[in-house]
């Protein structure tokens, strides 16, 4: 980049920042939770191996079809997250193999994180796992993920390690402003990000 285009962007931004009048730059809880609708539209699953007492295992490919945030100001700022999930995969016990496919439903609160121009959910406390389903095998599911509940809590960690939830690129102010942030808070419905 040449340096009259590195001043001329600097220019542009400076001067927006000037118009609109602000240090900082606001996500509504309505835009991530739009950001997020679209990147699950074009989300693969996720292979999760999680490893029972005994040494069985319980091997899962996970799809997260559908995500709501809510994002509260509550105990310095929490995004409240509900997924529903479609689960398939293999659980073994007594010693047989059970083949399942089912509806799961975790819901959980997060903090977040930016790296870069991405923003991305961290430590994830689960706050209740629904198993859809009466099969057998949604039985033994459900009793099972209620034994592996800080296991299940890695795996949503490490999914949301590598998926970020909002990647600051919809618009010229965004993508101008990204490198310059200093701070990331989460408010009622709001992510906030301060620049100065």
């Amino acid at each position: 980049m040449t340096i009259c285009r590195m001043l001329a962007s600097v220019v542009l931004l400076l001067s927006s920042l000037a118009l609109t009048g602000c240090d900082g730059l606001t996500i509504s809880e309505t835009e991530l939770n739009q950001a997020v609708a679209k990147q699950l539209a074009q989300s693969e699953q996720n292979h999760i191996q999680l490893t029972l007492e005994g040494g069985n295992t319980l091997d899962m490919n996970l799809l997260v079809k559908t995500a709501h945030i809510d994002l509260t100001d509550r105990d310095g700022g929490l995004a409240l997250v509900d997924l529903n999930t479609d689960l398939q995969g293999t659980l073994s016990a007594f010693g047989q193999s059970f083949s399942f496919s089912t509806q799961v439903n975790p819901s959980f609160e997060s903090g977040v994180r930016l790296e870069e121009n991405r923003v991305y959910l961290v430590a994830p406390k689960i706050t209740k796992i629904e198993v859809e389903g009466s099969s057998f095998s949604d039985k033994m599911l459900r009793s099972t993920l209620g034994s592996l509940h800080d296991d299940f809590e890695k795996a949503l960690a490490n999914y949301f390690s590598t998926h970020p939830v909002y990647v600051l690129d919809h618009s010229t102010t965004e993508k101008a402003t990204a490198s310059m942030i200093k701070d990331i808070s989460i408010k009622e419905d709001a992510i906030e990000f301060a620049i100065f």
